[in-house]
């Protein structure tokens, strides 16, 4: 029997299909994802790009707003499954994350709406 490690996260990870930006200083060219899910604490993208984004490396994240716009985060890589996808911390904190958290737990779980949060 395996633990469930479901009840140890800190904060409520949420399911959304976002597309996502990560950049990063040695790149020439940022690369976009989608995600999984997010949470206050991060994120998780699928990405095939696994073995570039070693653990401890600092992104930025730009992920769109509740309100259509688009915000940029430092978040570091703090998880990879090969070939899959990566789990992403925020190092940063804003109110537009809290914002989009509301938005995504108010509608569809896998398809974010964002009309009428202004």
């Amino acid at each position: 029997m395996f633990p469930d490690f479901t009840n140890l996260r800190e904060y409520p990870r949420y399911t959304a299909e976002l597309t996502v930006t990560l950049n990063h200083n040695r790149w020439v060219h940022p690369i976009q994802v989608k995600s999984k899910d997010i949470s206050l604490g991060g994120l998780f993208v699928y990405t095939r790009y696994t073995k570039d984004l070693p653990h401890s490396m600092v992104l930025a994240i730009t992920i769109p707003t509740a309100d259509e716009r688009f915000v940029t985060f430092d978040g570091e890589v703090v998880h990879s499954i090969p070939g899959v996808g990566v789990g992403i911390r925020f190092l940063t904190k804003s109110r537009h994350l809290n914002l989009l958290l509301a938005k995504i737990k108010r509608g569809s779980p896998e398809r974010p709406d964002f009309s009428g949060m202004k």
